[in-house]
């Protein structure tokens, strides 16, 4: 399927364990390179059981400053559905210190304002200005993060931005440079409702340029036999 070479597991759960090694894999790596690391996660269903596998492991979470991909915004909302997943099911089990916990600021009045804070925060905890790891799921349509075809601009400079999705609704998200910026990029899929997402990813259609340009260049796409379709 295409020069992106993804590997392919018989099972969800078989996805979220090797999500959860090559994550820990590449945060021991980088703390021991360099002392800390900075990982960016999403939201959503799919990686539940990659964080909970992953809060099991031996990984250094006191040299880990955990940032979001992306999330709603919501005023009236302490944090976003993303950043409770995310804690619930990786921070706290795993004991990751506060003070490394950095949610997307969604409560903000000023979304635009509070996107650009993000970014500069993102900026001063990387040498390089983005996350040494980003890990996605790929969305049924093919997007990544909240990157929806048509509603963001590929080059955009800016690290963190907001958006829409078709129903309206007001996103926080990464940018597309910001998220391609990191050394270890890994999307999953499983389960059917992303066959047609796996596909489109494989092929040139221009709502899945987010996928194809954060896959290019040695990024992992893990799928599992329902998401890569009958005929892989």
């Amino acid at each position: 399927m295409s020069s992106l070479r993804p590997e392919q597991f018989p099972t969800a759960l078989a996805v979220a364990e090797r999500t959860a090694d090559a994550v820990a894999d590449a945060v021991r790596r980088t703390v021991a390179q360099r002392g800390d690391c900075v990982v960016a996660l999403t939201g959503g269903n799919t990686p539940t059981d990659a964080y909970r596998l992953l809060a099991a492991l031996d990984v250094p979470w006191h040299a880990v400053h955990v940032v979001q991909t992306d999330d709603r915004v919501l005023p009236e909302a302490e944090t976003g559905s993303n950043w409770r997943m995310i804690r619930e099911t990786l921070l706290d089990p795993a004991g990751v210190p506060e003070e490394r916990r950095h949610p997307m600021p969604v409560r903000s009045g000023d979304p635009a304002g509070a996107a650009a804070s993000y970014a500069e925060l993102l900026a001063s905890l990387s040498p390089a200005g983005s996350a040494d790891l980003v890990l996605l799921q790929l969305g049924p349509d093919g997007h990544l993060a909240s990157l929806f075809a048509d509603r963001y601009d590929p080059s955009d400079p800016a690290g963190v931005t907001v958006t829409t999705t078709g129903d309206g609704a007001v996103r926080m998200t990464q940018t597309l440079s910001a998220l391609s910026g990191a050394a270890t990029r890994i999307v999953m899929a499983t389960g059917a409702g992303k066959t047609d997402a796996v596909a489109k990813v494989a092929g040139a259609t221009p709502d899945t340029l987010a996928a194809r340009t954060f896959l290019a260049g040695g990024g992992l796409l893990l799928l599992d036999d329902a998401a890569a379709g009958p005929d892989q």
